[in-house]
């Protein structure tokens, strides 16, 4: 706080670094969102804060699934009317819906260090009605994936948060990330990064297959590029065993520029396809037989061709001229494919 008798007397650029350097007293800032929640709910008594839709699912009836902040799973008939949500402090992640369309699984949103120390867990709701049937607590912070052959799978989401996540979705096995560490060293932090995976063993069954150490496989390291370190992101295991999946390249001051892939990969070796990069951070990823869809943190959608990853169309993602940020994205079963969005909206929307 800088303090003068008489504002309207003082000089133009006199004020030098020492005034600006200090004492400092604490400025608290008035925090009106209470009083903003409530004159927006005056407006209407059916409205509701809704915030982050993580996931998104289509059923063949027409029902729609949907996570988001404050909400484990909810659901959505083709009519357009909510049929029924399960409320939560957190919120749900991740949806594998079973084979029968009865029931789905839902990973839910428990951050390390919050209160209470919360542990993760996943579990399987009624679709009729929200009724919560089972529930697993993982051994350590996981990704809920569903695996080609329709089981629920959890992949563990490694020591670096969400930058340490690899959830591929319809994977002939459970991908991960794993550190592959010097010998002799102690820091679990330190190492390269691989790509790992865990073979699905037996018949599918209806409860979440967990990934153990002593049958993970090291596949390749999960840079390709030398010097750059990257990142984790959504991606899925294309038909012919290839993985298509988004990433993230930082240095000290940030996501440096073009930091943000998206990759087809050799599951062999890890040798990239193709890589198309951007300057924004992928929030959701998945395809279709013949292309890629990616949406962005700045409210981009892309299409990319899956065979060679050239652009078939890009556009802003805008809902009434106003620009939405699509913080999930799902392919249906019609061509379609279902969005939702940082403000808590459901799109659907055109393959073409």
């Amino acid at each position: 706080m800088v303090r003068r008798p008489n504002w309207t007397a003082v000089p133009a650029k006199s004020l030098t670094g020492h005034d600006l350097a200090g004492p400092r007293v604490s400025a608290p800032r008035p925090d009106g969102s209470a009083v903003a929640h409530r004159l927006v709910a005056e407006l209407s008594a059916d409205w509701e804060s809704r915030r982050n839709v993580r996931a998104v699912e289509a059923l063949s009836d027409g029902q729609i699934l949907a996570t988001l902040d404050g909400v484990q799973l909810e659901s959505w008939l083709s009519s357009g009317e909510r049929a029924w949500m399960v409320p939560d402090e957190e919120g749900g992640r991740e949806i594998v819906v079973a084979t029968d369309e009865g029931s789905a699984w839902v990973g839910l949103i428990r951050r390390p260090g919050m209160r209470d120390s919360v542990p993760q867990s996943v579990v399987r709701l009624s679709l009729a009605d929200g009724k919560q049937l089972d529930s697993i607590v993982p051994s350590s912070f996981v990704s809920l994936v569903r695996c080609a052959d329709g089981r629920p799978a959890l992949s563990p989401d490694g020591r670096n948060g969400a930058r340490s996540r690899f959830p591929i979705r319809g994977g002939s096995r459970i991908y991960f990330q794993s550190t592959l560490q010097p010998p002799g060293e102690r820091n679990p932090y330190k190492g390269e990064r691989w790509v790992t995976a865990m073979e699905l063993q037996g018949p599918a069954t209806a409860r979440p297959v967990e990934a153990l150490d002593p049958a993970v496989q090291w596949m390749f390291p999960y840079s390709w590029e030398p010097g750059e370190t990257h990142f984790g992101g959504p991606g899925i295991e294309a038909a012919d065993g290839t993985l298509v999946h988004a990433g993230t390249v930082y240095h000290g001051h940030g996501l440096q520029l073009g930091g943000s892939f998206v990759v087809r990969r050799e599951a062999t070796d890890g040798r990239p396809r193709w890589v198309f990069r951007t300057d924004r951070k992928a929030t959701a990823l998945d395809a279709d037989a013949a292309t890629v869809y990616v949406g962005y943190d700045d409210g981009e959608v892309v299409a990319l061709d899956l065979g060679d990853g050239t652009v078939r169309w890009r556009q802003q993602l805008t809902v009434g001229g106003v620009s939405a940020v699509p913080t999930a994205l799902t392919v249906t079963a019609s061509g379609r494919f279902l969005i939702g969005t940082s403000d808590g909206r459901i799109l659907e929307c055109s393959a073409a």
